[in-house]
């Protein structure tokens, strides 16, 4: 029900009790007209119920006062009465006001639902301050809540102007917002009300202007505003938090299903570079880097989409483009409702924690001097390859390695000069090393090698040796040359150790071992594989002697023109004469000096026997012929591998078509490109080319055309050996043939011991065979004399 405001019926009395003047309630509410009233006695219309023991208007002040108001038609209205002085000297007794408040039913009927109101009590129990303030500043009615802000009595308010419940500084305001309510009819501000011990309380008043009679008044109510403005007072601290904290401050709203972002603080700015007008609206996805901490960002998305808290750290992209890692901490926001509709994260930029942790993880872990891994991570690395040897059942080994004459040079050379040889050492063993396998050094001049899978022995042990070569040759410090020496033990895993202990006392075991046999050796754990390792040091030992004392010979294989019958070239073949054990074949030193990198000075003797040998023939009138010398990988990398052969050439006088260099497939494939470039330097010299052992290197046909060869070499196996040429055997050489052929290219078989590989050979197009059918390799002697008699294969 929508009521109107309940009018007061107020009278004002002098100190007698005599009326002088009233409002309109009063004739409404007792039916007087203005002549009946004037100057009659409060107590001719009002029956007090306490008449008889009251008698002076003045007692009645701020007492709760009943009785009847008896109307003019003899009607008797129970009412409440409320006496308040109009004058705030207690020493001078004036008017008074009078307001009368209906209890009974006996009201007009439009008040009828509130007549019965206790008005005092509603007064007393309302949730904020009440107040009626007269003109002169001074309260007229108030309630408890505003005696207990002010910490005063009832006697004592009515005697201050209500300024001084104030601040000093605020008072002008106050007056100027009360007489604002007198003019305006109304008025609202914020002020402290000041208790008299000192009590602040912050209140929210509203001011309303009314009439008592004749008397204009002001009345309002105060809210007690703590609770808002310790509120406000947390907001604007934590927004100053956020304005000023170190840490960047991301706050996002959600928007269909996507959080966007509402407002950064300066710290992500100086963070990130970017500002809150840059980034407003977008997704905070826009900064991250790609294929980086992809499961921490799906983790983080797992999170938000089930509006949980989550932290992380992952990396970000600054504006500038630089990466940054940060710790980022994000929990939801939700409204009243318990919706969640925003998420604040924070950002704390841990790049250089993160550096700096890297830092000490690398110290941890690696030698300070040499930068070399140290005892932990040797550890660790040791004990991840032994338990992948056994688990894929393959060999690692462990090598010890200790400077034989290392205090030597500390006590001669300076301790400065013994760390830098410790720093060159290290260099070279990192050099000598692959990626997989692991350098360490324990302290002092003890130095260990984890190598991961050596499936061969022999290699293993040449690996070593070669290691040792290398600790071995002279440093130069200060312009001073140290030689060092060293002696190294090795053990196998897993036979030798199957954990990190046992491998590492076997490794050390067998380092000691070669201290007491005179130093600057390489000894391993297991007697057996000394042996082995031993056989073929001293092979390759030998092998470097038999190139210096010519003990190497060359034979010739000839090669035969399958539609004349006519030896047209020849492949050469090396072998070695060793003086005491005979011929000893090349499947047997050539992998020597592959792994050792003889086949360089091999080769270039092979190559030098052969133009002497085309010279030679040459100087028998015989210069189509063509010898065919088999080329390493290691020489057609070598720089200057074409000038020496144009050296050589030149040196003999041979043209370079009488040459041709014959390149495995799998050395094509291995590097192609490279082998391309070379292939191209050497076809520029005008050398023959040719592939050998082709259809076992898995080649393409791509590369094969990028390949200035001039002709390829069927692999023996594809002959199916001295027996019959099987179905599966011919279908491949048959296609091998027409590949060739459409490629432009001479396809000669090798291998060739049959009459029925000949014959086949034959009817299907191949250019050229060469074979034990109608040679073994001859001498140059016997290459000579069957080129002068023009042998012929018996077609």
């Amino acid at each position: 029900m929508n009521l109107s405001p309940l009018p007061l019926a107020v009278f004002v009395v002098d100190a007698t009790g005599s009326i002088t003047s009233w409002n309109r309630a009063c004739e409404k509410l007792a039916g007087y007209g203005a002549t009946d009233i004037r100057n009659r006695g409060l107590d001719t219309i009002i029956a007090f119920d306490d008449a008889a023991t009251v008698n002076r208007v003045a007692d009645r002040v701020n007492a709760d006062s009943t009785g009847e108001l008896i109307c003019a038609d003899g009607r008797r209205v129970p009412v409440r009465v409320t006496v308040a002085p109009q004058s705030l000297d207690p020493d001078q007794p004036g008017t008074y006001s009078v307001i009368v408040v209906p209890r009974s039913g006996l009201a007009p009927t439009r008040y009828a639902l509130i007549q019965d109101l206790p008005i005092a009590d509603i007064i007393e129990e309302l949730p904020c301050v009440f107040y009626v303030i007269d003109q002169s500043g001074h309260l007229l009615l108030w309630n408890q809540q505003l005696e207990e802000a002010l910490e005063m009595t009832s006697d004592e308010l009515p005697t201050y102007d209500v300024k001084n419940f104030f601040d000093e500084a605020a008072q002008a305001k106050i007056v100027q917002k009360i007489l604002e309510a007198f003019e305006e009819g109304t008025s609202s501000h914020e002020a402290d009300l000041i208790g008299r011990h000192g009590k602040r309380t912050p209140f929210l008043f509203h001011c309303a202007r009314t009439n008592l009679g004749n008397l204009p008044v002001v009345f309002g109510t105060g809210l007690d505003i703590t609770a808002r403005k310790e509120a406000e007072h947390g907001l604007r601290v934590r927004e100053r938090a956020m304005y000023s904290s170190v840490n960047a401050i991301v706050i996002t709203c959600c928007e269909d299903a996507d959080n966007v972002i509402e407002y950064v603080n300066p710290a992500f700015e100086q963070i990130t570079g970017y500002t809150l007008a840059e980034v407003k609206g977008k997704n905070p996805r826009f900064m991250r880097v790609d294929d980086c901490d992809v499961d921490e960002r799906q983790r983080i998305h797992d999170a938000l989409a089930r509006h949980q808290s989550v932290r992380a750290v992952l990396r970000n992209r600054r504006k500038n483009g630089e990466i940054f890692w940060n710790d980022l901490r994000i929990d939801p926001v939700a409204s009243m409702e318990g919706k969640v509709t925003h998420f604040v994260g924070v950002i704390s930029d841990v790049t250089e924690a993160k550096h700096y942790e890297r830092r000490l993880q690398h110290l941890a872990h690696h030698d300070a001097l040499t930068g070399l891994a140290n005892r932990t991570l040797l550890q660790e690395r040791l004990k991840a390859a032994i338990d992948a040897a056994t688990a894929h059942r393959k060999q690692g080994a462990l090598a010890f390695l200790d400077l034989d004459n290392f205090k030597h040079i500390n006590d001669t050379f300076g301790h400065e000069a013994g760390d830098a040889v410790l720093r060159e050492i290290a260099l070279r063993l990192r050099a000598s090393m692959r990626e997989e396998d692991t350098v360490a050094r324990l302290g002092g001049d003890e130095f260990v090698l984890v190598i991961a899978e050596q499936p061969d022995l022999a290699q293993l042990g040449m690996l070593v040796e070669r290691i040792r070569q290398s600790v071995s040759a002279p440093i130069v410090v200060g312009g001073k040359e140290i030689q060092p020496g060293t002696s190294i033990g090795v053990g196998l895993f897993p036979q030798d150790g199957r954990n990190v202990d046992q491998i590492m006392r076997a490794a050390d075991a067998a380092m000691y071992h070669a201290k007491t046999l005179g130093r600057n050796n390489v000894q391993f754990y297991s007697d057996e594989l000394n042996q082995v390792v031993h056989q073929h040091l001293l092979l390759e030992a030998s092998l470097s002697r038999a190139i210096r004392n010519r003990e190497l010979v060359l034979g010739y294989q000839p090669k035969v023109d399958l539609r004349t019958g006519k030896v047209v070239g020849a492949e050469a073949l090396v072998r070695w004469q060793h003086p005491v054990d005979g011929i000893i074949p090349p499947d047997v030193f050539i992998p020597v000096a592959e792994q050792t990198g003889l086949i360089v000075p091999l080769g270039d003797w092979v190559i030098d026997e052969a133009c002497a040998t085309l010279r030679a023939l040459g100087a028998l009138g015989i210069d189509d012929f063509v010898i065919a010398v088999n080329l390493s990988a290691r020489q057609l990398r070598q720089r200057r591998f074409v000038n020496r052969l144009a050296e050589t050439l030149a040196r003999h006088d041979v043209a370079p078509g009488r040459l041709e260099l014959e390149v495995t497939e799998s050395q094509l494939m291995d590097h192609p490109e490279e082998a391309r470039e070379a292939l191209a330097q050497l076809k520029l010299l005008g050398v023959r080319l040719s592939i050998d052992d082709f259809g076992t290197g898995y080649s393409s046909l791509s590369h094969l055309q990028r390949f200035p060869v001039d002709c390829i070499k069927i692999d023996r196996s594809f002959l199916g050996g001295s027996g019959d040429l099987h179905n599966g055997h011919a279908v491949i050489t048959r296609a091998i043939i027409a590949l060739g052929h459409n490629l432009q290219l001479q396809v000669i078989a090798e291998g060739v011991e049959t009459r029925e590989q000949l014959t086949f050979l034959r009817d299907h197009d191949c250019d050229q065979m060469q074979g034990y059918y109608f040679s073994a390799a001859l001498a140059q002697d016997g290459l000579q004399d069957m080129l002068r008699r023009d042998t012929r294969l018996d077609m």
